[in-house]
């Protein structure tokens, strides 16, 4: 077997585009849970706001013929299991890690019953229109940036310019101010007159629609359609980004990409290195191995809100 050439064939400009195509969705979604969690609200649920966000943008697409209108829905549809989501963990203080848990387990429920329900059979949905990819024609000559970008799905430049728009309104506006002050500190926040619980309200549907779009991706983008749990852990994996970035744009960014280059990368190997030299099921491990290691805390987790996780008690007068 020789390994420079098995080397050569695996590092390659097609791993990089595979890399920012498998990463959107981990990127949207880690984005939008990293906004919750700057507020102080832990959501373990993301990973069910994908799969709703997935069903909602493929079913909205089969039935209006736009995968635009297919992707707000998703959005939408994001932001009401956020919303269900808030009530519980922030209005009613019930334990967030549960809750999440809970409204993982009613999404995971609810996506194949719809799909029962809906088009009488299990699996997955119809085939349907999806959202364009985008060519520019500039870049069909450019060396190494053209084989990159070109043709990618039209949300990659929005999944890709959102760090750099969180961290200004993370750092240089007010309401960033307000969002990481909630997390910190919230009864501080309250006593210069603004509602702790409102921004959390806030973040967290903001949170849950970025997700929903997140997995909106994967049925009208990635793929033409919805099968059950197509998210496949994706937001488990967002989860861990967030917290190996320790809930900071650019460290959150950089995680999702190296989780997205582990799973370019795991695709690669299986069909460059024989199966019977080294089994492709531990290749395809590889992105989940990794989760696994970080919500375990393997990676010290540093740079995170001193509140998440905890239900704001407004203290009486």
């Amino acid at each position: 077997m020789n390994w420079g050439e098995i080397l050569k064939s695996i590092f390659t400009l097609s791993l990089v585009y595979s890399t920012i195509r498998v990463s959107i969705s981990i990127l949207l979604a880690g984005m939008g849970e990293m906004i919750t969690e700057r507020s102080g609200v832990l959501n373990i649920g993301v990973e069910g706001v994908m799969l709703m966000g997935a069903l909602a943008a493929a079913l909205g697409s089969y039935f209006t013929g736009s995968p635009w209108l297919g992707l707000l829905i998703a959005g939408v549809v994001g932001m009401l299991v956020g919303l269900l989501f808030s009530f519980i963990a922030i209005t009613l203080r019930s334990n967030q890690s549960i809750t999440g848990l809970a409204i993982y387990l009613l999404c995971v429920g609810l996506t194949g019953y719809m799909l029962q329900i809906i088009f009488e059979h299990g699996g997955n949905s119809p085939m349907v229109n999806t959202l364009p990819n985008l060519h520019m024609a500039f870049l069909e000559n450019v060396p190494v940036l053209g084989p990159i970008f070109n043709d990618q799905t039209i949300l990659m430049f929005p999944a890709l310019l959102l760090p750099f728009f969180l961290y200004i309104v993370f750092y240089r506006t007010p309401w960033g101010s307000w969002l990481r002050a909630t997390g910190e500190n919230p009864k501080a926040l309250a006593v210069v007159g603004k509602n702790p619980v409102r921004i959390r309200y806030v973040a967290t549907l903001c949170g849950s629609f970025l997700a929903g779009i997140g997995g909106a991706y994967l049925s009208i983008s990635q793929t033409s359609l919805f099968s059950e749990n197509m998210v496949a852990g994706r937001g488990f994996i967002a989860l861990s980004a967030v917290i190996f970035g320790n809930v900071r744009p650019f460290g959150v960014f950089a995680a999702c990409m190296f989780f997205g280059f582990m799973d370019a990368l795991q695709r690669v190997l299986q069909t460059v290195i024989p199966d019977t030299f080294i089994p492709r099921e531990l290749f395809m491990s590889l992105p989940y191995i990794l989760t696994v290691l970080v919500l375990a805390g393997f990676f010290k987790k540093g740079g995170g809100p001193a509140d998440i996780g905890n239900p704001y008690l407004k203290e009486s007068r």
